[in-house]
């Protein structure tokens, strides 16, 4: 297996052997050792036992690489290569739960994939801020890992890969299922389930255009996707739909992929709460028969409470607004922007706010909410505004045109405004990790603020 076989996506690079060069044997020696070392990684990556090992031949192709470097700091394929090496050493680094080091790994990743030049670049570094997503995300960074799906959704938007039929479809696919475990772990909830089903809809695209799925896809599918639209299909009562997705997660899980034994409970104990209880009894017994305790896993975990959305947050918003005698926003305006924002499907921050230029004023309005529930001691309700507030805010600075050149000085105050707020409703809900989040995006706004004066 060469350089760039290794992918979540399938690239379009060219094999090792079609990018050596005659320019002497020390350099095709490097290449060869460097080669090796990975190929060697890549099957250590085969066993979990063997993840320690896989690093460390990862390490050994990262010197030698470094060595070529030496001599020619500027070629493009040294960068491709360099990239394909830092997204598998980051799976192993995150396979270890060295969720920094792998963090590093996928940033220098994305870097190495632009300097590249290679046609599909953006999407190579797409795949990396997904990846890097999941990392920040299992690290409690929400900020960061929202970023980062914003980004990586965006750029197989802009490839047209949203389209039935496109080559980039399953990929595309893959992308929004994980986009919606990061969403339900750090995010709206609203956009993890839009992420899932727009998922699960484009894999259901792809079965009926080939006749099925391959086993790497389905797993998406059913583990990521299904997952989450079946938790939160069913946390809404949609029970229809819930049971729908059960029956895809179960079905691919009788095909051997994923577990059967979480996969009957959960459809089991979903028909069993939407009143379907004798069709539920023979379910959950198989459950039970397959993987004893996995009912009792499923009802913990649905009665878990889920994170109020930003629509719901807003609603409280407006609520208190009414309530209140010196009202710092009047209701009508907090009922435009929850409209605005929430009342379409979307699954990034890009998609909440297509034009920059009229968002300003609104996004003191959005601070003003938060500061509000801040007060009234609604803590999750303020963050989730705040946060969002940062995400869309940061999303149209990245999107700027030229005829928008003035929008980061009209958004900077209720932008550093809404970080203020998040840091202080991550330290009112005790979550360090949330606190650290907000000072660098902090830091990193001032730094942007800094190089545009």
């Amino acid at each position: 297996m060469g350089f760039f076989g290794r992918r979540d996506r399938k690239s379009a690079a060219p094999e090792p052997d079609a990018i050596a060069r005659t320019t002497g044997p020390d350099r095709e020696r490097l290449k060869r050792l460097a080669q090796e070392a990975y190929e060697e990684g890549v099957r250590h990556q085969l066993l979990p036992s063997r993840a320690r090992a896989a690093l460390d031949a990862f390490d050994r192709s990262a010197a030698r690489l470094d060595d070529l470097f030496a001599t020619a700091p500027d070629d493009p394929e040294l960068w491709q290569m360099r990239g394909a090496l830092l997204y598998s050493r980051a799976s192993t680094q995150l396979a270890l739960d060295r969720h920094g080091a792998a963090t590093a790994d996928l940033t220098a990743c994305v870097d190495a994939y632009g300097r590249s030049g290679a046609p599909d670049a953006a999407l190579l570094a797409a795949d990396a801020l997904m990846r890097r997503a999941r990392a920040h995300g299992e690290a409690g960074r929400p900020m960061a890992a929202l970023a980062d799906v914003d980004r990586a959704i965006g750029a197989y938007v802009q490839a047209g890969a949203y389209a039935s039929p496109h080559p980039l479809l399953p990929d595309f696919a893959r992308v929004l299922a994980l986009a919606a475990t990061v969403h339900l772990k750090v995010g709206d909830v609203d956009q993890a389930l839009a992420c899932a089903r727009q998922s699960l809809a484009r894999y259901q695209d792809l079965t009926r255009q080939r006749g099925g799925l391959g086993r790497e896809e389905a797993g998406y599918m059913a583990d990521a996707a299904g997952d989450t639209a079946s938790r939160l299909e069913a946390a809404r009562g949609n029970w229809d739909a819930a049971l729908a997705v059960d029956q895809v997660v179960r079905e691919a899980a009788e095909a051997g992929v994923g577990g059967l034994g979480r996969a009957l409970a959960r459809e089991g104990l979903h028909l069993r709460l939407s009143g379907r209880a004798r069709r539920a009894e023979p379910v959950l017994a198989r459950a039970e028969e397959v993987a004893p305790g996995s009912v009792a896993r499923e009802e913990e975990l649905a009665a878990l409470p889920l994170p109020p959305s930003l629509a719901q947050s807003l609603s409280t918003a407006e609520s208190l607004l009414k309530d209140h005698r010196n009202a710092p926003l009047p209701p009508r305006e907090a009922a435009a922007l929850r409209e605005e924002l929430t009342a379409h499907e979307s699954y990034s921050a890009s998609v909440r706010v297509r034009a920059g230029s009229a968002f300003a004023p609104k996004a003191a309005g959005l601070t003003t909410l938060a500061a509000l529930l801040l007060r009234e001691g609604r803590v999750a309700e303020s963050w989730r505004i705040a946060l969002e507030t940062h995400l869309v805010c940061d999303s149209l600075v990245r999107r700027t045109t030229a005829s928008e050149e003035d929008l980061l000085p009209l958004l900077a105050a209720p932008w550093r405004e809404a970080l203020r707020v998040a840091s202080e409703a991550a330290r009112a809900a005790d979550r360090p990790a949330f606190v650290e989040d907000a000072a660098e995006a902090t830091s990193a706004l001032n730094a942007l603020l800094a190089r545009v004066r």
